[in-house]
């Protein structure tokens, strides 16, 4: 079940709180407290989330309840991501100050920038709500949580992680015209509020995700469009 991988999505979380660099958090710079709040739950819940995991099939409630974390934590994601981003959108205005429209490319697991926008002050203040919304959301399932009485046990397992390459033989991929031609169809629309757009291909493995980011990379459209690409 996907609950399973709940420890892994947590571990993830943990780690790009930890490693925000020192221009993201400079970003961060009036919600610090509310990141070191969620980086400290976060922490708690990854601490028995192996249990929760062995015991989730003996407790329906508890099954419940690990499938909001889920939801809570990928919105947790969403917006530490959303630090990075403006941190290169920021970076990205003082290389190149005289660059009115700087496109860059987001696909598959790669997040660049695509456009230049100037930094704004109110990025933090925009940031700050949707971060204690999520606190606010642990808190509230706070009390359930604490209520399955979970204990803290070693991860023994090996966690292999498979590194990927642009190229595919287009030849070789057969149902997948549709959904590359609507991904495309997205990268070649200007960005029109000079935001970073971000276009997520999400699925359980084995679905064909990186396959279609590739198909989508190495398409002549988008090597012509976008001469400067990278993957990652």
């Amino acid at each position: 079940m996907a609950e399973t991988f709940l420890f892994n999505i947590a571990e993830r979380v943990v780690e790009k709180i930890v490693g925000l660099t020192v221009d993201e958090v400079r970003l961060a710079f009036n919600v610090k407290t509310d990141l070191k709040k969620l980086e400290d739950t976060m922490i708690s819940i990854k601490a028995v989330l192996l249990d929760a995991e062995h015991k989730q099939h003996q407790s329906e409630k508890l099954r419940l309840c690990m499938r909001k974390l889920r939801g809570i934590f990928y919105d947790a994601e969403n917006v530490i991501d959303d630090f990075k981003c403006e941190a290169l959108r920021k970076q990205d205005a003082v290389n190149h100050p005289n660059i009115n429209n700087l496109k860059v490319r987001l696909l598959g697991s790669c997040c660049l920038p695509l456009s230049f926008s100037s930094f704004s002050l109110s990025f933090s203040s925009k940031m700050s709500p949707k971060i204690k919304d999520i606190n606010g959301r642990l808190g509230e399932l706070a009390t359930e949580w604490n209520s399955f009485d979970l204990r803290q046990c070693s991860d023994n397992r090996h966690v292999f992680r498979r590194e990927t390459i642009s190229f595919v033989h287009s030849s070789d991929v057969i149902g997948r015209d549709e959904d590359k031609e609507n991904i495309i169809s997205m990268l070649m629309k200007p960005s029109e509020d000079q935001n970073v757009p971000v276009i997520p291909i999400v699925g359980l493995g084995g679905l064909g995700k990186t396959t279609l980011a590739q198909l989508a990379f190495n398409d002549d459209r988008v090597t012509s469009l976008f001469p400067l690409r990278i993957w990652i």
